[in-house]
């Protein structure tokens, strides 16, 4: 397990930039986290080491946002979703066998998701703006 712990947005950003560079499609990025804890800041983050130019931010009234740089990265927020069926309709299982997938709210479908996932859990801490991440997953990449 990788332990950081990030003391503002930037931190974070840089954490997942730095992270990405052990990574390689395919693969499917669990973000845990309470709301606002900072799971789009390290998306933004990691989709800038391939180079997205294209602002981050949550999709979370469209389920997925697609940015294209050095390889394709599917961003969802699931936690609107309803059942498994809702994110075959928009070809999930598909998508996440392409490119990096980096899915916030994963929890309801956990049991859906590769072996292989990289858990990505980030939490405040009682220090104003600071966050504990840890990475689970990661270790044998």
């Amino acid at each position: 397990m990788i332990e950081f712990t990030s003391h503002n947005v930037a931190e974070t950003e840089n954490f997942a930039f730095a992270l990405a560079s052990r990574v390689a499609p395919p693969r499917v990025i669990c973000l845990i986290g309470e709301l606002g804890a900072g799971k789009t800041a390290f998306t933004r983050g990691f989709a800038r080491y391939f180079g997205v130019t294209r602002g981050v931010a949550s999709p979370t009234f469209t389920i997925l946002m697609k940015y294209s740089g050095t390889v394709e990265l599917n961003h969802y927020d699931l936690y609107r979703a309803e059942d498994y069926d809702e994110l075959c309709d928009i070809g999930f299982e598909d998508q996440i066998e392409d490119g990096i997938s980096l899915i916030e709210w994963p929890d309801k479908f956990i049991d859906y998701l590769p072996d292989d996932k990289i858990i990505i859990r980030i939490s405040y801490t009682p220090v104003e703006g600071e966050r504990k991440i840890t990475v689970e997953g990661l270790e044998n990449t």
